[in-house]
């Protein structure tokens, strides 16, 4: 009988399983990662002398794998099957003893991303490879840097709504992150220029066995479909943001900001997925500005998840009845499921025709994160 689990694989006689079976195991399991056979749990003294020797590996130039080698003695089953394969070996180890670790370390540590505590910086290598669609460094002070000049330059909030496990040496998270302009935010600029700029998407954090720190961080942005440094398609997203003037419904309020967790005229709200055409956000409370115009009503209720759209000009009823109608097209087109009838129209007030930015909101009946 197959075992179903790696604690009910090293219960048997032996107490040991090939390379494929544990990958098959930690890859059918992702959310239980027990430790495999022969190893000590992360918080042990053994785990702690693995970590210092791993280190010294390191410092002194050591051979590769021999703390692994050293503190831990596979099965016979598994030395059997081994060969010369001693990067599946780390592999199995990171699975097993590590990833449950290091998620929980993300949750609490990216808390922290932009404000004065700052990432913990040891649990990453020195060489980190980082990259998104329009940024890329190899190194951890390149890294540190980037969060430093996102700090500086766009005082950025960051949301972190969920992490998966995604490979046997990696975890994704999925986040949500706005930012506004500091030097706007400080001086008169801002009654006239104050862009707020939000992207969701995903961070894939990949893990180097022979340390088991992060070694690797892609993000990917959910707006755009050249995810790839460096994509020239990511770098209008931005900019289009960055050079929006247009005043929306939160206009009235503007001095507090849109960030991923927004409370002002334009409702209370978190973005939960921002697309080319339409974003997701989950509503506490709708827009104080929200009216129905003729073929529109109020939804089904004053809280829950809508796909909101944009568009400019003079809010008429022909106008909004098209923006509804294309936004309830691009959710169709990518999967979404809005509901049937109503929807809602926001805007900015008094605001000159070329400045307005209106809102277009149809709930949904149903959204999934990932």
């Amino acid at each position: 009988m197959r075992p179903s689990s790696v604690a009910e694989a090293a219960a048997q006689p032996g107490g040991s399983l090939s390379l494929q079976e544990q990958d098959r195991l930690c890859e059918a399991s992702p959310g239980a990662l027990p430790a495999a056979p022969g190893l000590q749990p992360a918080s042990s003294p053994a785990f702690a002398l693995w970590q210092a020797a791993a280190h010294l590996q390191r410092a002194a130039w050591l051979p590769s794998g021999w703390a692994v080698r050293l503190f831990w003695r596979p099965g016979p089953a598994l030395a059997a099957s081994s060969g010369t394969r001693q990067p599946a070996h780390h592999r199995s180890h990171v699975c097993s003893l590590r990833l449950q670790e290091l998620a929980a370390f993300l949750r609490e540590d990216l808390q922290h991303l932009f404000d004065d505590q700052g990432i913990d910086a040891s649990r990453y290598d020195d060489q980190v490879d980082f990259e998104d669609p329009i940024t890329k460094y190899s190194s951890i002070q390149g890294y540190l840097f980037n969060i430093a000049m996102l700090r500086r330059v766009f005082s950025p909030t960051f949301t972190l709504h969920d992490i998966r496990r995604t490979g046997p040496l990696e975890l994704t998270t999925r986040w949500t992150m706005t930012m506004c302009l500091s030097f706007a935010r400080s001086s008169p600029l801002q009654r006239v220029f104050d862009p707020k700029v939000t992207f969701t998407g995903t961070s894939i954090m990949g893990i180097n066995p022979e340390t088991g720190k992060f070694n690797r961080h892609v993000d990917t942005w959910d707006a755009v479909k050249q995810q790839g440094f460096f994509s020239v398609e990511a770098f209008i997203h931005m900019l289009s943001q960055v050079l929006d003037l247009r005043k929306g419904p939160d206009a009235a309020t503007s001095s507090s900001g849109r960030s991923s967790t927004s409370s002002s005229s334009a409702g209370a709200y978190a973005v939960l997925l921002k697309r080319r055409r339409y974003e997701v956000r989950k509503y506490a409370a709708l827009p104080a500005a929200a009216a129905t115009l003729p073929g529109g009503s109020a939804g089904p209720g004053a809280e829950g998840l809508y796909a909101v759209a944009e568009f400019g000009g003079e809010a008429g009823a022909a106008a909004a009845a098209a923006a509804e109608q294309a936004l309830r097209r691009a959710l169709l087109e990518e999967g979404q499921q809005p509901a049937a009838g109503g929807w809602l129209l926001a805007g900015p007030g008094s605001v000159a025709s070329l400045l307005r930015r209106n809102e277009v909101l149809i709930p949904l009946a149903s959204f999934v994160l990932w």
